[in-house]
């Protein structure tokens, strides 16, 4: 099946600027058992600047499902592809624009949704190579095309007779004869325009063209830059005594890591987040995990060509013109304009509604773990490096819980059998492992998804390992979205990407459950974006919602991966096969809320930050001289203690600053309102596969996309508007 049609051009020049996961998390994890995970890194090419005569996005692609032909697929056809891609696009644009015709909806409205097939397929396809498999050159394709692809969307946006044609049906809306879809699509389509500037006099459209191209160039390097400094730090140990308190294949891993890097007798650590937060919690050498510590925040912020100061200084500036120029206070306010908390106040204030709660758990915590340290005989205060490491020893002392215990029945492939099961249960839907379709790295797992008559869904594919091509973190992404808007109905193709650590050469991948959240997690994106049912692309999946609701589907999953039925399908201790015990299900279970002072403090800071950083004029923007002086007195006047270190510090926040959160990063938090909320009522039910819950949570919520607003959508499965309580409980701070 080729695809006939994908994301419409109004948001796919955006998605392509952003080379960020709509579903984008900050989750992150490590390991997967498979002799591929050891295959060679991509090397940088020296590309031609011409494409051969066989570039692959110059045809119809004849592969199983629509799959891109990634084993065609060479560097040097990206441009060439993206240069006919831009042609095609401007004849589309043109064909609206010069149009005798009045406009209807069909001529205008769908055929903006129509516009860029060509266009939209390479993104899409560069996009996703280049967060998995980047090099030199692909890096440099981007920040040439980046600024480009700005100026063509602005183009459209910026276009006084397209808007015109727009302007006029949304005048006429209400006579239009549109069903509830159709008048949606309008509505957001007019509003998308006003919002970028359609409606500015010349002169501030012509700053608008400039500020926008700028700051995809800045969000592109800021990117970039983070990838550098992560992969230059690495932490090579040479004596074995220094891996004390390790587990067993963490110290593997690092032991392939370095001799793949062709280290002899050594142990080679690098910051992706799932090893530091591993090396953190478990070395027992204090002074390796400050020298992990440092490391990880001194990113972005150490001077040289990869310093993302300068970078944060001129974003913050620009997008609060840009808001200004629109008419908004600031870029806080334009964002949150059009999500479920409106503004930033509103954002703010709930954010601190959880703030105290988490500092006060925060403060009990210290004090607790401070005692373990004053009873082994230590006298020195904790500090961040300390936090990670005695937070585990507290949870051992108050719940008996042993990490690598627990290991062993977190195998990857039976975690994810895990996903799949709750999946059928919940929705009916199926996963069939696809063999001989192409993939973009040996390591990617694809299976053909179905519903429960068996009607074909799409394809899910997961890359699951860390390399130093690969960005960071875990995130779902698209290769093709959902969309009838055609006769022949197109489904998606979607990914679930992972940074999980290269085990040594025949273990099996052990997960702690902070990553079996994570599967879990990226699942629920995917899902999302499997699932959805809906006429217009705008609407599919995870595209087009607002950031504070398109975390609910992914984080609602999460609820089930404690739950004695589903544990019962996936913790299979990887050597045995031997259930887990219900003694450590206990044990899971109680600690649930250990350390939630902590996780809940960093989170909101870093949250605290992106607001702040976003509510600033240009005037006040262009005051901030160090960077790290504005952060640390943001969060001062909070009351952020200093031990706790905010999540990310701006000079690497890739969030906000080289992805779609601006303003946003709060909704991780929001969303949890929901999913608390919303797997109470299954639990209140005593099913937590209620099928009259299920069905209102799949119709409402996995297939709707964005096709209402997403407080109604709540409303309609739920019957009522979430409440913050499920929440605080969860948590364990009520």
């Amino acid at each position: 099946m080729s695809p006939k049609h994908l994301m419409p051009v109004l948001f796919i020049l955006y998605v392509i600027l952003l080379a960020a996961l709509p579903g984008c998390s900050e989750r992150t994890d490590q390991p997967v058992t498979d002799d591929a995970a050891m295959a060679p890194q991509k090397a940088a090419v020296e590309a031609p600047e011409v494409a051969t005569d066989d570039n692959p996005f110059f045809e119809e692609w004849d592969t199983p499902y629509g799959i891109p032909p990634f084993d065609r697929i060479r560097d040097e056809h990206f441009k060439p592809a993206f240069e006919r891609g831009i042609v095609e696009l401007r004849a589309d644009i043109a064909a609206i624009r010069d149009n005798p015709e009045p406009p209807t909806f069909e001529n205008t409205i769908e055929a903006l949704e129509l516009a860029g097939e060509s266009l939209n397929r390479v993104g899409d396809t560069f996009n996703n190579i280049n967060n998995t498999d980047t090099n030199e050159f692909l890096q440099e394709l981007d920040v040439e095309m980046t600024p480009r692809l700005s100026r063509e969307r602005d183009a459209i946006y910026l276009d006084e007779k397209i808007f015109a044609r727009v302007n006029a049906l949304y005048g006429q809306r209400e006579s239009l004869g549109l069903d509830e879809q159709a008048l949606r699509l309008l509505e957001l389509t007019h509003l998308d325009f006003v919002r970028q500037g359609a409606a500015l006099d010349a002169a501030s459209r012509e700053r608008m063209k400039e500020i926008n191209a700028r700051l995809s160039e800045l969000s592109t390097v800021f990117g970039q830059n983070l990838l550098k400094e992560t992969n230059g730090f690495e932490l090579v140990i040479t004596e074995e005594a220094s891996l004390a308190g390790l587990p067993d294949n963490m110290i593997g891993s690092a032991r392939a890591k370095a001799t793949s890097k062709g280290l002899e007798n050594a142990w080679a650590f690098g910051l992706d987040r799932g090893t530091f937060e591993g090396f953190m919690t478990f070395a027992d050498n204090r002074d390796l995990r400050k020298q992990m510590y440092e490391g990880y925040r001194a990113r972005g912020g150490q001077g040289g060509a990869t310093d993302n100061r300068d970078e944060i200084s001129e974003i913050a500036h620009l997008r609060a013109e840009a808001a200004q120029l629109l008419g908004y206070e600031n870029h806080a306010a334009y964002q949150l304009e059009t999500r479920m908390a409106k503004t930033p106040k509103v954002a703010e204030d709930f954010l601190l509604e959880v703030w105290q709660p988490g500092l006060t758990r925060a403060e009990e915590e210290l004090a607790e773990m401070q005692a373990i340290v004053q009873a082994e005989g230590h006298d020195f205060l904790i500090e961040g490096h300390d936090w990670w490491y005695y937070a585990e020893k507290l949870r051992q002392q108050k719940y008996a819980l042993n990490e690598a215990e627990l290991k062993p029945y977190f195998e990857l492939g039976n975690v994810r059998q895990g996903a799949f099961y709750v999946a059928n249960r919940l929705f009916g839907v199926t996963f069939e492992p696809l063999a001989d379709v192409p993939v973009w790295n040996p390591v990617v797992r694809p299976y053909a998804v179905y519903g429960p008559e068996h009607e074909f869904l799409g394809v899910y594919m997961t890359d699951d390992y860390a390399r130093e091509s690969k960005r960071g973190g875990a995130w779902m992404s698209t290769y093709r979205s959902a969309s009838n808007i055609r006769e022949d109905e197109i489904r998606p193709i979607v990914t679930n990407n992972l940074n999980l650590a290269v085990p040594a050469e025949g273990e099996p991948t052990l997960l702690t459950y902070d990553q079996v959240e994570t599967v879990f997690h990226e699942f629920g994106h995917a899902l999302h974006g499997l699932m959805t049912q809906i006429r217009y692309p705008r609407f599919s999946g995870t595209s087009g919602s607002p950031r504070d609701w398109v975390e609910l589907p992914s984080q609602f999953m999460e609820h089930y991966a404690t739950e004695p039925e589903v544990l019962a399908v996936y913790a299979k201790h990887a050597k045995t096969g031997e259930v887990i015990p219900q003694e450590l299900v206990d044990k899971v279970r109680a600690a649930s809320t250990h350390n939630q002072g902590f996780k809940t403090t960093e989170y909101i800071a870093a949250s605290l930050l992106d607001l702040k950083w976003h509510e600033l004029s240009p005037k006040q923007a262009a005051a901030v001289e160090d960077i790290v002086s504005y952060e640390n007195g943001v969060l001062a006047a909070y009351g952020k203690p200093p031990i706790i270190e905010t999540r990310y510090r701006s000079p690497y926040f890739a969030h906000i600053f080289a992805g779609g959160y601006s303003a946003g990063y709060y909704a991780y938090l929001w969303s949890e309102i929901l999913d608390a909320d919303g797997f109470t009522a299954f639990k209140e039910t005593g099913d937590i596969f209620n099928p009259e819950l299920a069905q209102r949570l799949k119709t409402n919520i996995y297939e709707a996309g964005a096709s209402r607003d997403a407080d109604v959508l709540y409303r309609q499965f739920r019957g009522q508007d979430p409440t913050i309580e499920p929440l605080l409980k969860i948590r364990g701070l009520n």
